[in-house]
Protein backbone atom coordinates (compact mmCIF):
# COMPACT_ATOMS: atom_id res chain seq x y z
CA UNK A 1 0.00 0.00 0.00
CA UNK A 2 1.70 3.02 -1.18
CA UNK A 3 1.21 6.60 0.38
CA UNK A 4 0.26 9.10 -2.41
CA UNK A 5 -1.98 11.54 -1.57
CA UNK A 6 -5.47 10.79 -3.06
CA UNK A 7 -8.66 13.20 -3.82
CA UNK A 8 -11.39 12.83 -1.36
CA UNK A 9 -14.09 10.25 -2.34
CA UNK A 10 -17.58 11.10 -3.55
CA UNK A 11 -20.07 9.13 -1.87
CA UNK A 12 -23.47 8.66 -3.55
CA UNK A 13 -24.55 5.32 -1.64
CA UNK A 14 -23.42 3.64 1.90
CA UNK A 15 -20.49 1.25 0.53
CA UNK A 16 -19.17 2.76 -2.70
CA UNK A 17 -15.68 2.71 -1.54
CA UNK A 18 -15.36 -0.53 -2.17
CA UNK A 19 -15.73 -0.04 -5.93
CA UNK A 20 -11.97 1.62 -5.51
CA UNK A 21 -9.70 -0.84 -6.70
CA UNK A 22 -7.09 -0.02 -4.26
CA UNK A 23 -9.58 -1.31 -1.24
CA UNK A 24 -10.51 -4.15 -3.45
CA UNK A 25 -6.59 -5.52 -3.26
CA UNK A 26 -6.05 -4.24 0.21
CA UNK A 27 -8.89 -6.96 0.98
CA UNK A 28 -6.57 -9.88 0.04
CA UNK A 29 -4.72 -8.50 3.47
CA UNK A 30 -7.94 -9.30 5.96
CA UNK A 31 -6.92 -12.26 7.68
CA UNK A 32 -9.34 -15.05 7.29
CA UNK A 33 -12.52 -16.24 9.33
CA UNK A 34 -11.76 -18.44 12.04
CA UNK A 35 -11.78 -21.90 10.73
CA UNK A 36 -14.36 -23.28 12.79
CA UNK A 37 -17.14 -20.23 11.50
CA UNK A 38 -16.74 -22.42 7.87
CA UNK A 39 -17.39 -25.70 10.02
CA UNK A 40 -20.11 -24.37 11.70
CA UNK A 41 -21.84 -23.02 8.70
CA UNK A 42 -21.65 -26.38 6.70
CA UNK A 43 -22.76 -28.11 10.61
CA UNK A 44 -26.10 -25.84 10.86
CA UNK A 45 -26.92 -26.14 6.65
CA UNK A 46 -30.04 -28.57 6.58
CA UNK A 47 -28.95 -29.06 2.90
CA UNK A 48 -25.92 -28.42 0.84
CA UNK A 49 -26.79 -27.82 -1.87
CA UNK A 50 -27.43 -24.24 -3.00
CA UNK A 51 -25.41 -21.45 -1.55
CA UNK A 52 -26.32 -17.65 -1.37
CA UNK A 53 -22.94 -15.30 -0.51
CA UNK A 54 -24.46 -12.00 -0.33
CA UNK A 55 -22.15 -9.13 -0.61
CA UNK A 56 -19.51 -11.55 -1.28
CA UNK A 57 -16.72 -9.05 -2.00
CA UNK A 58 -13.57 -11.03 -2.78
CA UNK A 59 -15.11 -14.49 -2.58
CA UNK A 60 -13.91 -15.40 0.80
CA UNK A 61 -16.77 -17.39 2.05
CA UNK A 62 -18.07 -18.26 -1.50
CA UNK A 63 -14.20 -19.79 -2.38
CA UNK A 64 -13.76 -21.69 1.13
CA UNK A 65 -17.57 -23.17 0.83
CA UNK A 66 -17.40 -24.05 -2.48
CA UNK A 67 -16.29 -27.25 -1.63
CA UNK A 68 -19.28 -28.14 0.55
CA UNK A 69 -22.44 -27.04 -2.04
CA UNK A 70 -23.53 -28.09 -5.11
CA UNK A 71 -23.78 -24.22 -6.26
CA UNK A 72 -22.37 -20.92 -4.85
CA UNK A 73 -24.20 -17.91 -6.21
CA UNK A 74 -21.70 -14.46 -5.25
CA UNK A 75 -23.43 -11.08 -5.43
CA UNK A 76 -21.48 -7.88 -4.61
CA UNK A 77 -22.47 -3.88 -6.07
CA UNK A 78 -18.55 -3.92 -6.39
CA UNK A 79 -16.63 -4.80 -9.74
CA UNK A 80 -13.56 -4.28 -8.64
CA UNK A 81 -14.20 -6.40 -5.50
CA UNK A 82 -15.30 -9.58 -7.94
CA UNK A 83 -12.30 -8.35 -10.13
CA UNK A 84 -9.61 -9.43 -7.21
CA UNK A 85 -12.72 -12.29 -6.42
CA UNK A 86 -11.96 -14.22 -9.94
CA UNK A 87 -8.55 -13.97 -9.67
CA UNK A 88 -8.30 -15.98 -6.80
CA UNK A 89 -7.87 -20.18 -6.45
CA UNK A 90 -11.28 -21.45 -5.30
CA UNK A 91 -12.12 -25.15 -4.32
CA UNK A 92 -14.69 -25.86 -7.00
CA UNK A 93 -14.47 -22.83 -9.70
CA UNK A 94 -17.13 -23.84 -11.40
CA UNK A 95 -19.49 -24.09 -9.21
CA UNK A 96 -19.48 -20.28 -7.89
CA UNK A 97 -21.72 -18.11 -10.36
CA UNK A 98 -20.29 -14.20 -9.53
CA UNK A 99 -22.71 -11.54 -9.90
CA UNK A 100 -22.37 -7.74 -9.99
CA UNK A 101 -24.96 -5.60 -8.68
CA UNK A 102 -26.89 -4.55 -5.51
CA UNK A 103 -28.50 -7.30 -3.53
CA UNK A 104 -31.79 -5.32 -3.31
CA UNK A 105 -31.87 -5.23 -7.11
CA UNK A 106 -30.13 -8.09 -9.36
CA UNK A 107 -32.22 -11.49 -9.66
CA UNK A 108 -30.78 -14.12 -7.13
CA UNK A 109 -29.84 -16.80 -10.08
CA UNK A 110 -29.24 -20.09 -8.31
CA UNK A 111 -32.71 -20.06 -6.21
CA UNK A 112 -34.04 -21.84 -3.89
CA UNK A 113 -30.88 -21.60 -1.48
CA UNK A 114 -30.52 -23.89 1.70
CA UNK A 115 -28.11 -20.80 3.13
CA UNK A 116 -27.69 -17.70 2.54
CA UNK A 117 -24.18 -16.19 4.38
CA UNK A 118 -23.68 -12.14 4.40
CA UNK A 119 -20.31 -11.85 5.98
CA UNK A 120 -19.38 -8.81 7.40
CA UNK A 121 -22.06 -6.98 4.74
CA UNK A 122 -25.91 -7.21 5.79
CA UNK A 123 -25.34 -3.44 7.72
CA UNK A 124 -24.83 -2.30 4.33
CA UNK A 125 -27.96 -3.11 2.90
CA UNK A 126 -31.70 -2.22 2.86
CA UNK A 127 -33.36 -4.69 5.15
CA UNK A 128 -36.56 -4.21 4.27
CA UNK A 129 -36.16 -4.67 0.92
CA UNK A 130 -33.55 -7.61 1.13
CA UNK A 131 -35.46 -9.95 3.66
CA UNK A 132 -38.79 -9.80 2.14
CA UNK A 133 -36.64 -10.63 -1.69
CA UNK A 134 -34.57 -13.46 0.40
CA UNK A 135 -37.82 -14.78 1.85
CA UNK A 136 -39.29 -15.66 -1.63
CA UNK A 137 -35.87 -17.50 -2.66
CA UNK A 138 -35.76 -19.78 -0.23
CA UNK A 139 -36.16 -22.89 0.60
CA UNK A 140 -38.56 -24.45 4.08
CA UNK A 141 -35.39 -25.39 5.92
CA UNK A 142 -33.32 -22.84 4.87
CA UNK A 143 -31.01 -21.27 6.77
CA UNK A 144 -29.91 -17.06 7.08
CA UNK A 145 -25.98 -16.76 8.82
CA UNK A 146 -24.25 -13.74 9.79
CA UNK A 147 -20.78 -13.68 9.63
CA UNK A 148 -18.05 -10.71 11.41
CA UNK A 149 -15.19 -10.87 12.86
CA UNK A 150 -11.68 -10.42 10.73
CA UNK A 151 -10.58 -7.70 12.72
CA UNK A 152 -7.29 -8.35 15.74
CA UNK A 153 -8.76 -9.94 18.63
CA UNK A 154 -7.22 -8.15 22.45
CA UNK A 155 -4.04 -8.23 20.49
CA UNK A 156 -0.91 -6.83 22.31
CA UNK A 157 -1.46 -3.26 21.16
CA UNK A 158 -5.06 -3.10 22.32
CA UNK A 159 -5.32 0.26 24.29
CA UNK A 160 -2.94 1.90 22.06
CA UNK A 161 -4.97 0.97 18.92
CA UNK A 162 -8.74 1.76 21.19
CA UNK A 163 -7.10 5.39 21.42
CA UNK A 164 -5.68 5.58 17.86
CA UNK A 165 -9.61 4.42 16.52
CA UNK A 166 -11.19 7.10 19.11
CA UNK A 167 -9.51 9.84 17.47
CA UNK A 168 -9.34 8.61 14.03
CA UNK A 169 -12.99 7.98 13.37
CA UNK A 170 -14.15 11.00 15.52
CA UNK A 171 -11.90 12.83 13.22
CA UNK A 172 -12.89 11.33 9.91
CA UNK A 173 -16.94 11.20 10.87
CA UNK A 174 -17.78 12.98 13.59
CA UNK A 175 -18.84 9.68 15.59
CA UNK A 176 -18.12 8.47 19.04
CA UNK A 177 -15.92 4.87 18.73
CA UNK A 178 -17.79 2.76 21.26
CA UNK A 179 -18.02 -0.65 19.97
CA UNK A 180 -18.45 -2.53 22.95
CA UNK A 181 -21.86 -0.65 24.11
CA UNK A 182 -24.71 -2.24 23.84
CA UNK A 183 -26.41 0.84 22.82
CA UNK A 184 -24.28 2.74 20.74
CA UNK A 185 -25.25 3.53 17.37
CA UNK A 186 -22.38 1.32 16.06
CA UNK A 187 -24.16 -1.67 17.75
CA UNK A 188 -27.51 -0.83 16.89
CA UNK A 189 -26.47 -0.31 12.91
CA UNK A 190 -24.24 -4.05 13.61
CA UNK A 191 -27.09 -5.88 14.84
CA UNK A 192 -30.09 -4.14 13.13
CA UNK A 193 -30.55 -7.26 10.69
CA UNK A 194 -31.78 -9.60 13.73
CA UNK A 195 -35.38 -8.23 13.57
CA UNK A 196 -35.54 -9.94 10.48
CA UNK A 197 -34.92 -13.34 11.94
CA UNK A 198 -35.76 -16.04 14.08
CA UNK A 199 -32.41 -16.35 15.56
CA UNK A 200 -31.34 -19.79 16.16
CA UNK A 201 -28.14 -19.91 16.85
CA UNK A 202 -24.92 -18.16 17.62
CA UNK A 203 -21.23 -18.85 17.87
CA UNK A 204 -18.03 -17.69 18.51
CA UNK A 205 -14.31 -19.01 17.47
CA UNK A 206 -10.72 -17.94 17.94
CA UNK A 207 -8.94 -18.18 14.87
CA UNK A 208 -4.94 -19.84 15.21
CA UNK A 209 -1.99 -17.26 15.70
CA UNK A 210 -1.77 -15.37 12.77
CA UNK A 211 1.58 -13.81 11.45
CA UNK A 212 1.51 -10.51 9.60
CA UNK A 213 3.95 -8.35 8.09
CA UNK A 214 3.35 -4.26 9.81
CA UNK A 215 2.91 -3.13 6.39
CA UNK A 216 0.43 -5.55 5.63
CA UNK A 217 -1.95 -5.05 8.94
CA UNK A 218 -1.70 -1.10 7.59
CA UNK A 219 -2.67 -1.93 4.17
CA UNK A 220 -5.61 -4.10 5.72
CA UNK A 221 -7.47 -1.24 7.31
CA UNK A 222 -7.29 0.49 3.96
CA UNK A 223 -9.57 -2.40 3.03
CA UNK A 224 -12.13 -0.87 5.52
CA UNK A 225 -14.61 1.88 4.24
CA UNK A 226 -13.92 4.33 6.93
CA UNK A 227 -9.79 4.51 6.10
CA UNK A 228 -10.32 3.89 2.61
CA UNK A 229 -7.70 5.77 0.91
CA UNK A 230 -9.61 8.02 -0.88
CA UNK A 231 -11.73 9.22 2.23
CA UNK A 232 -8.31 9.95 3.99
CA UNK A 233 -6.75 11.95 1.06
CA UNK A 234 -3.91 13.50 2.28
CA UNK A 235 -3.96 12.31 5.66
CA UNK A 236 -3.30 8.97 4.31
CA UNK A 237 0.57 8.88 5.26
CA UNK A 238 -0.04 10.82 8.43
CA UNK A 239 -2.64 7.55 9.04
CA UNK A 240 0.06 5.01 8.16
CA UNK A 241 2.83 6.60 10.20
CA UNK A 242 0.50 6.77 13.13
CA UNK A 243 -0.38 3.01 13.63
CA UNK A 244 3.22 2.20 12.08
CA UNK A 245 4.56 4.07 15.13
CA UNK A 246 2.08 2.08 17.31
CA UNK A 247 2.42 -1.36 16.22
CA UNK A 248 6.18 -2.00 15.28
CA UNK A 249 7.08 -2.02 19.15
CA UNK A 250 5.07 -5.17 19.17
CA UNK A 251 6.10 -6.42 16.16
CA UNK A 252 9.27 -9.37 15.36
CA UNK A 253 11.58 -8.76 12.96
CA UNK A 254 8.22 -6.25 11.34
CA UNK A 255 5.68 -9.43 12.19
CA UNK A 256 2.88 -9.06 14.17
CA UNK A 257 1.43 -12.19 15.75
CA UNK A 258 -2.27 -12.09 17.08
CA UNK A 259 -5.76 -13.82 16.51
CA UNK A 260 -9.53 -12.92 15.55
CA UNK A 261 -12.43 -13.69 16.50
CA UNK A 262 -15.16 -14.95 14.57
CA UNK A 263 -18.85 -14.40 14.83
CA UNK A 264 -22.07 -16.28 13.40
CA UNK A 265 -25.82 -15.62 14.32
CA UNK A 266 -27.85 -17.62 12.64
CA UNK A 267 -31.57 -18.55 12.20
CA UNK A 268 -34.69 -18.27 9.95
CA UNK A 269 -36.07 -15.18 8.04
CA UNK A 270 -39.38 -13.93 9.26
CA UNK A 271 -42.37 -12.70 6.99
CA UNK A 272 -42.09 -9.50 8.77
CA UNK A 273 -39.48 -7.70 11.10
CA UNK A 274 -39.76 -8.14 15.05
CA UNK A 275 -37.71 -6.32 18.18
CA UNK A 276 -34.15 -7.20 17.87
CA UNK A 277 -33.29 -10.15 20.05
CA UNK A 278 -37.11 -11.12 19.94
Amino acid sequence: MHSTARAPFEVTRPGESFEDLEVAEAYLHRPDYAEDVYRKLVEVSHNHRSLLDLGCGTGKMSRRLSGHFLSVTAIDPSSQMLRVACAQEALNPDRITWIHGLAEDVPFDGAPFDLIVAAASIHWMNHAVVFPKLLSCVNADHVFAAVDGDGAYKPAWQAEWNWFLVRWIYELKGEAFEPNRPDSAFQRRMNSYRRWLDVAGEFAAISDPIHQRVEDFIACQHSRDTFAPAKLGSRLAQFDGELRAILEPYADEGVLSYSVQSNLVWGTIRNEPGDVGS
